[in-house]
């Protein structure tokens, strides 16, 4: 969030400083003013609606990644991948089948995948934590 409020800092004062120069040359209506100003508020509310979905979108691929590196199974498009037949690539955010596997040189993002439900309640226990752990930041 503090990136985008350096952003946005960066941005009023640009456009502050380009309102005095050209308010000294007279070029700037107020019905340009106007538009800019709305302009600008349509492009902060674009801006805030793409943060709020990338950070869920980081939130549950981190959620995923915990899962699988702790030893959970998850199920990617009927595929059950875990640590005994996969590697995942953090650079790509993918699992690939372990060589000399059953899943040999198989790439399965992990946007399609999803936690599987276990019976253990040490483990699904954990798993409320770290989601509610993401939540507060």
């Amino acid at each position: 969030m503090s990136a985008l409020f350096g952003i946005f800092l960066v941005l009023f004062l640009t456009l502050v400083i380009l309102y005095f120069v050209l308010r000294d040359f007279g070029v700037i209506t107020p019905k340009q003013k106007l538009i800019g100003i709305s302009g600008l508020v349509v492009l902060g509310i674009f801006i805030l609606i793409y943060s709020y979905f990338q950070s869920r979108s980081d939130k549950n691929d981190m959620i995923l990644q915990a899962t699988f590196l702790r030893g959970g199974s998850l199920d990617c498009d009927d595929v059950i991948v875990n640590k005994e037949n996969f590697n995942l690539v953090t650079g790509t955010l993918s699992f690939v089948g372990k060589k000399n596997g059953p899943m040999n040189n198989i790439i399965i993002p992990l946007d399609k995948c999803k936690i599987l439900p276990q019976g253990d309640e040490d483990e699904e226990s954990t798993n409320r934590t770290l989601q509610e752990e993401l939540q507060r930041d």
